[in-house]
């Protein structure tokens, strides 16, 4: 129930139609928070059929594999690896996620540096997504 009402409270409102999207505007999250997320993600991606996660479970999925993927900030390149990190890649390769999520959202196109745009998350995985498809991670 904490995970639901967390989840509900980063969820990505600026890829809803009710807010103007930036895809230049990323959001800022602790750590602490970011490792919740990536828990959960996990768990979507372990019990879950592709079909059965919601658009914002996979907008947090893709979000939180950008997120490990782009860090840039050298205080996190390692804090970034092993453990729930690695668990959450392996759980997408055993999900095949980069290939079948093409199957559920059929309409994508090629994004910056060879990933994917989804139009209708206005989301992007892999390549080289913007701000918007990637979490800033603070120490807080």
């Amino acid at each position: 129930m904490t995970i639901t009402v967390f989840l509900n409270v980063i969820c990505c409102s600026g890829q809803t139609n009710n807010t103007k999207f930036n895809a230049d505007s990323q959001r800022t999250i602790s750590k602490a928070s970011f490792d919740k997320l990536v828990d959960k993600c996990i768990i979507l991606l372990q019990t879950k059929k592709m079909t059965e996660i919601s658009d914002s479970g996979h907008i947090h999925i893709m979000m939180c594999l950008n997120t490990i993927f782009m860090v840039h900030d050298e205080r996190f390149k390692n804090k970034l690896q092993g453990g729930r990190y690695s668990k959450l890649k392996k759980a997408a390769e055993d999900k095949n996620y980069t290939k079948d999520i093409t199957n559920v959202f059929p309409n994508w196109i090629p994004n910056r540096g060879m990933g994917f745009y989804f139009p209708k998350l206005k989301m992007e995985l892999y390549g080289t997504p913007r701000p918007c498809a990637w979490f800033n991670v603070t120490e807080e």
